[in-house]
């Protein structure tokens, strides 16, 4: 898919992942913990996005390494200008099943673990920041369900242009 299309697609989630998110952080605490949220993501803004970006893409390619040969070796980071959007690329094939591991591991740690925060300390700055991550995970959230019906055992090789893979015969 390309990665027009997988923005637009991705675009469509923010709605869903602000409620889901923010409708349980309100019903347990209330707007001025969400409000007292916004002014620290305010002041760090660009450096926290910039770090996130990076960490995102960075847990792909390690969680990646544990099941490539060759390791970080077989792993490329790069930016497609096109689009201004980071990517990671595994070289060798890997079994579907390591590739879900590398493709919801930032989902996990910068999205859904944020908000798990958040939920427990009334922290808003965390909950902004899950929103945002889980959103800019939606690529790996539309990658998943592209995996969804292919054996776990079964060999994929990354695409190198896209998002998405190749299946291996």
């Amino acid at each position: 898919m390309d990665l027009g299309r997988v923005h637009l697609y991705a675009s469509l989630l923010i709605i869903p992942v602000s409620l889901i998110f923010a409708l349980p952080f309100l019903m347990i605490w209330d707007i001025h913990h969400l409000k007292a949220g916004i002014e620290p993501l305010n002041s760090y803004f660009i450096p926290v996005l910039l770090t996130g970006i990076i960490a995102h893409e960075f847990l792909h390619g390690f969680c990646w390494s544990f099941f490539v040969p060759g390791g970080m070796k077989s792993i490329k980071f790069g930016i497609q200008w096109k689009f201004l959007s980071p990517y990671c690329h595994c070289k060798a094939p890997i079994k579907v099943f390591h590739y879900k591991i590398g493709t919801i591991m930032p989902l996990l740690i910068t999205g859904i673990l944020p908000a798990a925060v958040a939920l427990g300390s009334g922290n808003g700055t965390f909950l902004l920041f899950s929103i945002i991550f889980t959103w800019m995970s939606g690529g790996d959230i539309i990658s998943l369900f592209m995996l969804k019906e292919l054996d776990n055992d079964r060999y994929v090789y990354d695409h190198p242009g896209k998002m998405g893979f190749y299946i291996k015969k």
